[in-house]
């Protein structure tokens, strides 16, 4: 199952992390209904296609798993009408009779940020409340639609990957400019640009928020940036409910000069 799963959150992260889709879009090519059969008699429960509509997909990954059964996994293109990573559709269709070898094949729900990056009103997932949830969400709207703004300080934001693996600056003239958040190079065995906007703004809203650096997953690297060092910081981070592995997981650390932005660090997981 982990196979499984390293596979679908490398072409998650690869359309966060870069904006781009190079996959067929499910929602606009939908497979065949599949009209479930009544059951016999002799079918027991057991033999019946769950409905995995609207769970996450690392628990309809492991109801899949308990069945037996093998998975294909793919893709739907949602706007705000769902959650990313949450599975939107299903084949067989609920109640359909399994088979011994049946392909279950299960589309998750994304964003493609080249059609639409949102803002999306999300549910506040917490543990931090108050003030830097906030802070947090206004960030998240510029993420996903920098003319809206967000409380950066005068002059210059730092932005860069972890603590300086690569960094840049981002004057007030170009905070509006998607291309100057971007970093180019290779890091955590992908290849980029990569992007704090665009990974936040894949999310569609849906992320925690901590206070404080979250370490990288998996080595637990926290350290702040030199330039940084010193001030205060909350993480927006993946849900974890919506991961199984670290390759999934991901951290967007805002640092703080009062109550105005400074710096912003994107992390992303590994194997």
């Amino acid at each position: 199952m982990r196979t499984r799963w390293i596979a679908l959150a490398a072409l998650t992260l690869a359309v966060t992390a870069c904006g781009s889709s190079g996959e067929q879009d499910a929602a606009r090519t939908p497979e065949p209904a599949t009209t479930p059969a009544p059951p016999s008699e002799t079918t027991s429960v057991a033999d019946l296609m769950p409905d995995l509509v609207g769970l996450l997909a690392p628990e309809a990954g492991r109801r899949v798993g308990d069945l037996g059964l093998g998975s294909d996994w793919r893709t739907a293109t949602v706007r705000c009408e769902a959650r990313p990573g949450v599975v939107v559709r299903q084949a067989p269709a609920p109640g359909a009779t399994l088979t011994g070898g049946s392909l279950v094949r299960l589309f998750a729900a994304r964003l493609d940020l080249d059609e639409f990056r949102g803002p999306c009103d999300a549910a506040e997932l917490g543990p931090v409340t108050g003030a830097d949830a906030v802070l947090a969400r206004a960030f998240y709207r510029f993420a996903a639609d920098p003319s809206l703004g967000a409380p950066f300080v005068d002059g210059e934001v730092w932005t860069g990957i972890e603590d300086g693996l690569t960094a840049t600056t981002v004057s007030p003239e170009q905070r509006a400019d998607l291309a100057a958040w971007r970093l180019p190079g290779e890091y955590a065995e992908r290849g980029g640009p990569f992007s704090a906007l665009d990974v936040l703004a894949g999310s569609g809203g849906f992320y925690e928020v901590h206070r404080g650096v979250v370490g990288t997953c998996p080595g637990g690297n926290d350290a702040a940036p030199p330039e940084l060092a010193g001030l205060r910081a909350i993480s927006l981070t993946v849900p974890e409910d919506s991961i199984d592995s670290c390759l999934q997981w991901w951290g967007v650390t805002l640092f703080l000069d009062g109550d105005q932005i400074r710096g912003v660090a994107l992390r992303l997981g590994s194997p």
